[in-house]
Parts: C-alpha cells; structure tokens; sequence
C-alpha cells in the first residue's frame, strides 16, 4: 500500500489537509478584499497581498508531495517575493500613498532590476514540468521549434492588440509587458513542444504540463493587464488582470499539492512505439504554428508599416516580427532537412548493409509496388547457399561475410535488368523476376545464368578460394498473391530440390605458416 494511501484517514493527514484549506481561504480572502478595495493605483495593500502570496507559497513548498511540486511552489513563491520586494521599493522611493502609471512615474532601477529577475522563476516552473521522453527534456529541435511558436504568439500578441502600443511605449512598464507576454507565449511553445514530441509523454506528465502552462499564463497575462490599467487608473481592468493572476496562482498551488511525483523514465522492459495521439490535432497545430503564424505576422507588420499612422509598430514590435519570421525561415530549413534524413533513413532500411542487396523491407515494397499493380506474372525465386556454415566455420566469419558479398553481387549481374536481389538473412536471398512464370524461356535463362554464377569459386581476401553449391525454389507471382505464401511456397520448393542433391564437400583449411629460420 502507498503511503498516501496509508496516510489518509490518519490525523497528521487530516493537519495537513486543513492546513491547505487554511492557506487557500487566506489568500482567497486577500485578494477578495483587494479587488473591493482597487481603485487603479497600486497601494499598500496590493504589496500585502502579494507578501501573503509568497508566505502562502513558501509555506505550501512543505507540504507538497513530490520533490517536483515542492520546487515549483518555491520558484513560485521567489516570484512573488521579488515582485513584492519591487513594488515595496517603488513605493518607499517614489510615493509611499499609491502609484499609477497613469501619473508619469518611472521605476526606479532597482524595482526593475528585481521584477525582471523574478521572470526566471515562471519559466523554471515550466521546465520542471516539460515532460522527459527518450531520456532528455530537451533537444535542440524542440528548443527551436517552442522559440518558433514563443516569438511568433508574442509578435502576433503585439501586433494585434494594445499591448504593442504598451511595449512600445519606451517607458518602464514596456519591459514588464513585454516579458509578460513572452512567458504567457513561452507556456504556450512547451505544451505545443511536448504534443510534437514522439513518443508522446504519458497523460499524466502532458496534463499536468497543461495546467501548469495555463497558471503561468493566467499570472503573466493577468500582469500585463493589470499594468495596462495603471497606465489609465482604470479600476475595472485592473481587477479584470487581480482576478486573472489569482486564478493562476490558485490553479498553481492546487494542482503542484495535489500531484504526486513523475513516473519513472525508462523502466520498461522494450522500447515505447514511437505514436502520436490525436495526429489531427497535432497537425492543426502543426499548421498553425508554421504556416499561419508567418503568414499572420508578416500580413499585419505590412499593414502597419503601410499605415504610415500613429500605429506604425516601434522597434520592439517589429524587432519581435522580424525574429518571428527568421525564426520560422530557419525552422522550415530544419524541418525539410529533417525529412532529407528521414527519407534517406528509409532507403537505408531497404537496403540490406552488408550485401548492398534490398532488405525483406525493400523486397516488400517493390512487391507492394509491382504485384499489386497487377503487371502480369513475375517469379519469385528463394535460394541459399549449400556448404555456407562450413566456410564460416573454417576460415571465419570474415570469409562468409566475403563469399556473402560476391553472391550477391554475382546474383545482381545475372538479373541486371530482369528484377531485384534481396537478402532475407543469413545465407537465403531472393530474386523477384518480371520475365515472367519459373517456365518462361526468359525466367530459366537467368535463373541458370544466376545458379552458375553463384556456385563459381569464390576467392577470399586472404587468396583461398571457396565454392558452394545452391539450393534454388521458384514460383509464379501475380498481382493480389501475399508475399509471405509466396516465400513460404518458394521454401518447400527449395527443401524439397536440397533433399535431392548430394552434400557438397567441406572446404579445405588454412595451410599452417611454416615458421622461419
């Protein structure tokens, strides 16, 4: 039995669980008052609430069950630290009675030194949560792929709606709502991220990298908000962004104390099969992302740059646009290199890689391709060599992967122009001929031409020269035929003509080196 489970009905369980209700209903309590008391100016009691934010996260970082939760509550209550601190220091320097931004105040440096450090704490919460597949959180295409869809959703978000206006603004508070709208896009790229990774991590790590992904959206976006109301004193608006951060921060808090540690990583006793749910969803997404956005992006930085208005974007938007778009050219180029090397990893898995002949695989496809077609009547001859294990056995296995190489390329002469050769494994090939059935005139003269070559002395790199016979079934092949009844078809026949013939002699050993005087 776990120990929650052990633990649930006993009394230091029921401590605790009163404990987080305790904590909760304190800060539901904070910010209800708050939100009655806002009047578009930052006050005191807004540094209260958010001293009690850190004190109720701090304190929650004991609680949490997993080691995973306790660092994200943590993080969190560092970032709430650092903003109270900040908004404590502008307050003391500038007007210890209220402040909006509506006023013409700036920040002083350290205020802002201290809430752009506290950004990193947002997005190390969303790092613990990134799910680990394949033995590693990140790689180098994933990164690119969330700074893609981050740069991107942060232009289109200064594009298209006032923020841009905010980031532009030259001001102090630009900075805030430009990281602001960066991390609510970097939360946006990890979920995107982890949909695009395969294998797909377990629902569990994917669901709650969701609601982690949509706290952090809720406390930054809240935030940008918020200070687009300072910058009007507008009292609706700013409790429009309180009521959005403190629903982060509840999302937050609730889901890191109640979720238990991750499951473990590479436990299972074969490989995962690399599958992707939901592949509508995933290529929606996909299109989103690498097509729309561009498109969406480049569309609204030309209209505005047309305009030739007061809404012509600053160098912080159109910088942002600018890295959007670089961002996607160099994605595609990564993209179509990715799918060079995926289609040259697949001619390679048709190709066997010590004979050069096709693999089963690539014998597969082209009787996919031909057969089913229905292109007349092909053969299908199986053979292996008579005598193979002896030379392995004799000289090594060096020697056999040699006489390998010389049957197959001795095959391939012989049915240049006629089909393909194919190595099923070990010493047995297969021949896939369009000349025709086994009786065909054009048929028995390669495979004749194909039996000859193969039994001729092969000669070993180190000057011993080997022979070994062949045992050879054929069949007649014609479109709607499964592959596997034909190669079964053709390997009674093949038995049945290596019953009839006579073993064939065991090659002679290596002479010994005569020592020197």
């Amino acid at each position: 039995m776990h120990r929650d489970e052990h633990s649930r009905g006993t009394p230091g369980a029921n401590r605790t669980r009163a404990a987080r209700a305790a904590l909760l209903v304190a800060l539901l309590a904070a910010v209800a008052a708050l939100l009655a008391g806002f009047t578009g100016t930052l006050q005191a009691p807004a540094v209260a609430v958010e001293v009690l934010a850190t004190t109720v996260l701090a304190a929650a970082a004991h609680q949490a069950p997993s080691r995973r939760g306790r660092h994200v509550l943590a993080l969190l209550a560092g970032y709430w630290g650092l903003t109270a601190a900040g908004d404590t220091w502008w307050l003391l320097t500038v007007d210890p009675t209220g402040v909006s931004f509506a006023a013409g105040e700036f920040e002083p440096g350290v205020t802002m030194a201290l809430e752009v450090v506290r950004y990193a704490a947002v997005l190390g919460v969303l790092a613990l949560t990134t799910p680990v597949t394949g033995g590693r959180r990140w790689t180098w295409r994933r990164g690119l792929a969330q700074a893609q869809v981050t740069v991107s959703v942060t232009a289109l978000a200064l594009l298209a709606t006032p923020l841009g206006g905010l980031v532009d603004d030259g001001r102090s508070y630009s900075l805030f709502t430009f990281f602001d709208v960066v991390v609510a896009a970097a939360a946006l790229g990890a979920v995107v991220g982890a949909a695009w990774t395969t294998p797909r991590p377990d629902r569990a790590a994917t669901r709650l990298l969701a609601v982690t992904a949509a706290g952090v959206g809720a406390v930054v976006l809240g935030d940008a908000v918020l200070v687009h109301a300072l910058t009007r004193a507008d009292a609706l608006v700013g409790g429009t962004g309180i009521a959005l951060i403190a629903a982060g921060v509840l999302t937050l808090l609730v889901t890191h104390l109640s979720a238990g540690p991750p499951a473990p990583t590479g436990t299972s006793p074969l490989p995962r099969v690399p599958v992707r749910s939901h592949p509508r969803l995933v290529l929606a997404v996909t299109v989103a992302v690498q097509v729309v956005a561009p498109l969406a992006v480049s569309a609204l930085t030309a209209a505005r740059l047309a305009s030739a208005t007061s809404t012509t974007p600053g160098p912080a938007t159109l910088g942002t646009a600018v890295a959007a778009l670089t961002l996607s050219v160099l994605l595609a180029a990564v993209q179509a290199r990715r799918a060079q090397v995926a289609q040259v990893a697949a001619a390679a898995a048709q190709r066997d890689e010590l004979t050069g002949a096709h693999s089963r695989r690539g014998l597969a496809e082209h009787a996919r391709r031909h057969l089913t077609a229905g292109s007349g009547t092909w053969t299908l001859a199986l053979f292996d060599l008579d005598g193979f294990k002896a030379v392995n056995d004799t000289f090594g296995h060096d020697a056999g992967d040699a006489v390998l190489r010389t049957v197959v390329a001795r095959a391939a002469a012989a049915a240049d122009g006629h089909g393909v050769v194919a190595r099923l494994g070990g010493d047995e090939f297969v021949v896939l001929l369009h000349t025709g059935g086994p009786d065909a005139p054009a048929t028995t003269d390669v495979l004749r031409r194909l039996r000859a070559a193969v039994t001729a002395p092969a000669r070993l790199p180190r000057g011993t020269t080997v022979t070994v016979g062949t045992s050879l079934g054929a069949v007649a092949a014609t479109g709607g035929d499964d592959l596997a009844e034909l190669l079964a078809a053709a390997d009674r026949r093949m038995y049945a003509e290596k019953r009839q013939q006579p073993a064939p002699p065991a090659p002679e050993p290596l002479p010994l080196a005569r020592p020197r005087r």
